[in-house]
């Protein structure tokens, strides 16, 4: 299937408007079907909807009762740490206590420019936002002091009620840096796969459980995994893997790699390399629900996960196929790993 197919991706999008409506019908869907977590990620530029994403998961409080809501992931290089913090305890309070937040180091070349920060210094600012931000989450007043702001002192905040421990998470994708760092400060680690073999993470999760112990703690480890999803039914051809696989093929080619929109300096896959990353050992779940739950089910025992957020909604991926795969992952994918795990097997995460 090529890239000017009927149907495929073409770099056209519904407009602003429609597309904050679609995201407020997919998170409104995910909560009828029982999924657990609907995310919202951080982006920038013109074709962007996401740029604040506290103020997004503000407005899916408005349409949602049960389901958490979190950010995928903030980025603190980018970010004064006080302002998350207060942007944080106010989303917790206006959702009753649904709220959490997944603290990302990375960003891209141009967001970096816009926000005036030294990409060779994006390590070293992260690190002390986020040991910034915890610590104006916890009760108390806190001492703001780092190199890379001004200090303040005494400064309070709203308590959002919460252990930050419980309330933040720390993405990685996939670096010893980043998983020491999320066990040195006891949160759980988000892993990010774009391409390649999923097992490749599976030294990274047992480096931060070894950490975590090393560090005296036996209760905080709390592994999550991110990455892009497309379901179809069983019964939709004779082969359903092979037609999700053509289905997201022109959609996901070249914008899953990066997590953001496609573009033509972005590097794309083959049908025929695509399809490599939607195979069994790939990094991307799509396929038929058989298929879907069968690769769930591998990531689970394989990296004993607690959180899997999968993205649907990828570079004018049609608004109606990634409302199929939310309902596909609450009304089949959910029960099926449920019946897995009351019968002793491969026990099922939370799935958002």
């Amino acid at each position: 299937m090529g890239r000017n197919c009927p149907g495929s991706f073409d770099g056209s999008r519904p407009s602003p408007t429609k597309r904050l409506a679609n995201v407020l019908e997919l998170a409104r869907t995910a909560e009828s079907v029982g999924l657990h977590i609907v995310g919202i990620g951080e982006g920038h530029g013109p074709h962007r909807i996401n740029q604040h994403p506290f103020l997004l998961l503000a407005a899916l409080c408005q349409v949602t009762e049960r389901i958490r809501l979190s950010t995928t992931a903030s980025v603190l290089t980018t970010a004064d740490p006080v302002r998350t913090a207060e942007q944080l305890s106010l989303l917790s309070l206006l959702s009753n206590g649904r709220a959490d937040l997944v603290a990302g180091r990375g960003a891209l070349p141009r967001d970096l420019d816009l926000f005036a920060v030294e990409s060779h210094l994006q390590e070293e600012i992260f690190e002390e936002r986020l040991d910034q931000l915890l610590d104006l989450l916890r009760p108390g007043p806190s001492e703001l002091l780092g190199e890379f702001r001004d200090h303040a002192h005494n400064v309070e905040l709203p308590a959002t009620g919460r252990d930050p421990q419980d309330l933040v998470w720390a993405a990685s994708s996939g670096s010893p840096r980043s998983v020491l760092r999320a066990a040195g400060h006891g949160l759980g680690v988000m892993l990010n796969v774009m391409e390649g073999e999923w097992r490749n993470l599976v030294p990274y999760v047992k480096a931060y459980r070894e950490a975590l112990r090393g560090f005296g703690d036996h209760t905080s480890a709390r592994g999550g995994l991110a990455l892009p999803a497309l379901v179809v039914p069983d019964n939709i051809t004779t082969d359903p893997w092979q037609a999700a696989v053509e289905l997201a093929h022109p959609y996901f080619s070249a914008g899953a790699r990066t997590y953001g929109a496609a573009s033509p300096e972005d590097p794309t896959w083959s049908l025929e390399e695509f399809a490599a990353q939607c195979a069994p050992a790939g990094s991307l779940l799509v396929g038929g629900v058989s298929d879907v739950v069968e690769k769930l089910s591998m990531l689970h025992r394989e990296l004993d996960l607690e959180r899997i957020l999968l993205r649907v909604d990828i570079n004018g991926l049609p608004h109606d196929t990634a409302i199929r795969t939310v309902r596909l992952l609450g009304d089949q994918v959910l029960p099926q790993l449920r019946e897995k795990h009351m019968h002793g097997r491969d026990s099922p995460g939370r799935h958002g």
